[in-house]
């Protein structure tokens, strides 16, 4: 393996604080961590708990002066937050601004209407937005780029975020006050796209001696914490996850089947098939020797990452190389906050320094696409990024996202796909793509739906009843072409509305027919991962909800139905995805 992408921008990425950070909480899987040594804030803690009758998950957060609570359920794939989630915000002391939002996630984003309620005044405030994306509310509207200040990119497409920051204490006006002054030095200067970084970081150390240090800090922890959430995505993630439940297949094998597309970024940084196949051995065998794991305990994932991020450590360390060198003198240095002679010292030792093709050496590889999810984490500084962007009349790729529609029939689906933005040039092909494997591009199968931003729908037909594909929504302009989320679906036959029995499931409905409220109630005699759809006469899938992994025993299910029309509807409970029973459901108003 040879010299690959910027070496500079790797290790910039992996010296960062967050990045130094990261990595301890991921590998030691603490519950507690000092940050203050890494210069942040002062402890920081988290606990969380799982219900089993009503298979909720509480994460409870505790950080400078405020405490966030978090309620709700996990999506089966990355343990990401997916179905009806509230987030609490208290603060400790004293009072700042404690508010509650209800919110449905799809994949850890947020996917329709927010609702905010201010606990001290009884405020109610409603948000809606498209998988994380702010957008009109009852549409989704694409957003226009005109001049545009960072926070009111901040407020305009992240304003889950800026309630983070009121709850710690931070008014509006504090806020865009700080955010304002941050782009006003760094238009003092006269920069290339590529130095955005450097002049960011320059503005913030000459803040930090300002009374907006504060803000600096919060903003820093929250990162920390958001930039968690985004690295659940990694593919090699998903795919560990993966082989541990298969239990026959390696990791290496499910990454060239399902994320093939991750052995081709891999590629543009010299590491070959080869070179991460002896890798990925070395990591199943790493992470084998840690002992096993119990793939029904709702905390498997939990498990999974922590030994994940340590075998990943481990491997990084195996060799006394001059990488390892940098990463303990420049960790050395930042504890004293010394960015310029982090910077000297990296650079004096990256003249000598080579990458080899062995495992340790493409570990580094690994670690940099994780990080480099992991810094998105930023939200402010994303948003001022796009202001610079706008402002300076940089077209950009188009913003999209996908949603999974219906299953029509065994061998077709509808999907919507949505342009957002346009990056400031005209949008001049969109449409679905689609494939086998995870993050299809357009050289894959690919169906298009016009140009220009607003929503649009395809229907993929010709597919095979039983199978699993992965689609997300393309758009190209000038600039190139910018792809959505990753929706995963198996096709299968539109459910009958006759009922059929089964197996280990005792599934009633009650009261049937029903008016409004609703229970479904059913048995399980062992443990498995469920998922309740309801159907229309058409076929049309008028409610999904993925309910995880279920114990042994009995589970109740309370449902608002009124936004139902009156009729005849099929009610599905699939097990471990294969259709398990159905129930008729008729609804009388």
């Amino acid at each position: 393996m040879k010299k690959y992408l910027s070496k500079k921008i790797l290790w910039q990425s992996l010296l960062s604080l967050s990045a130094i950070g990261i990595f301890i909480l991921l590998a030691v899987g603490s519950d507690v961590i000092d940050l203050d040594a890494m210069g942040i804030v002062p402890t920081y803690s988290r606990d969380m708990t799982y219900n089993e009758k009503t298979n909720q998950f509480t994460e409870t957060e505790a950080y400078s002066r405020t405490k966030k609570t978090t309620i709700g359920t996990r999506d089966r794939g990355a343990h990401r937050w997916h179905g009806k989630v509230t987030v609490t915000y208290e603060s400790i002391v004293p009072k700042y601004y404690d508010f509650k939002e209800e919110v449905e996630m799809v994949h850890g984003k947020r996917n329709g209407t927010s609702t905010i309620t201010y606990l001290q005044s009884g405020t109610v405030i409603y948000k809606c937005y498209n998988m994380g994306i702010k957008v009109e509310c009852k549409k989704a509207a694409p957003v226009n780029e005109a001049e545009i200040s960072a926070y009111q990119v901040l407020s305009s497409k992240y304003p889950w975020y800026l309630f983070a920051l009121n709850a710690t204490g931070f008014k509006d006006a504090d806020v865009e006050s700080y955010i304002d002054t941050l782009e006003e030095i760094m238009g003092t200067n006269e920069f290339e796209d590529d130095e955005f970084d450097d002049y960011y970081d320059d503005a913030i150390e000459v803040l930090e001696e300002t009374p907006y240090d504060s803000i600096i800090v919060i903003n820093s922890l929250l990162s920390f914490m958001n930039g968690f959430e985004l690295i659940k995505d990694s593919e090699l993630r998903m795919a560990v996850i993966d082989h541990y439940r298969s239990d026959v297949y390696s990791t290496y094998d499910i990454v060239s089947t399902t994320y093939p597309g991750y052995l081709l970024s891999l590629q543009e940084g010299d590491v070959t098939d080869q070179d991460f196949e002896e890798f990925s051995q070395d990591l199943d065998s790493c992470m084998a020797s840690y002992g096993s794991l119990d793939l029904e305990d709702p905390f498997f994932i939990d498990s999974v990452d922590s030994w994940l991020y340590r075998a990943i450590m481990s491997i990084y360390e195996t060799e006394d190389s001059d990488s390892t060198d940098i990463l303990k003198s420049a960790a050395r240095l930042y504890v004293h906050n010394d960015l310029q002679s982090i910077w000297h010292e990296i650079n004096s030792m990256l003249i000598q320094y080579s990458v080899n093709s062995t495992p340790a050496e493409v570990s580094e590889v690994v670690l940099y696409f994780i990080v480099m999810q992991f810094i998105q984490g930023d939200i402010i500084k994303r948003s001022v990024w796009k202001s610079y962007l706008i402002n300076k009349g940089v077209v950009s790729v188009p913003t999209v996202t996908t949603v999974f529609e219906a299953g029509n029939s065994a061998t077709s689906v509808t999907l919507n796909g949505y342009v957002l933005e346009d990056g400031g040039a005209e949008v001049n092909s969109r449409g679905i793509t689609w494939a086998s494997y995870y993050n299809p591009t357009t050289d894959d199968h690919l169906e298009a739906s016009g140009t220009g931003m607003g929503a649009f729908q395809v229907t993929l037909t010709g597919l095979t009843e039983g199978d699993t594909y992965y689609a997300r929504t393309y758009a190209t302009n000038s600039t190139g072409t910018a792809y959505g989320n990753c929706v995963q679906f198996i096709v299968q036959s539109t459910v009958g509305i006759e009922e059929n029995g089964l197996f280990d499931l005792d599934f009633s409905i009650y009261p049937n027919p029903v008016s409004a409220f609703a229970t479904f109630s059913f048995q399980m005699e062992y443990s498995a991962n469920m998922e309740l759809t309801i159907v229309d006469l058409k076929g049309g899938v008028v409610y999904q909800n993925d309910l995880g992994s279920l114990p042994r025993g009995d589970h109740q299910i309370n449902l608002d139905l009124s936004a139902l029309k009156s009729g005849i509807y099929s009610c599905q409970l699939t097990k471990s995805g294969t259709a398990q029973v159905t129930r008729k459901l008729v609804i009388v108003r």
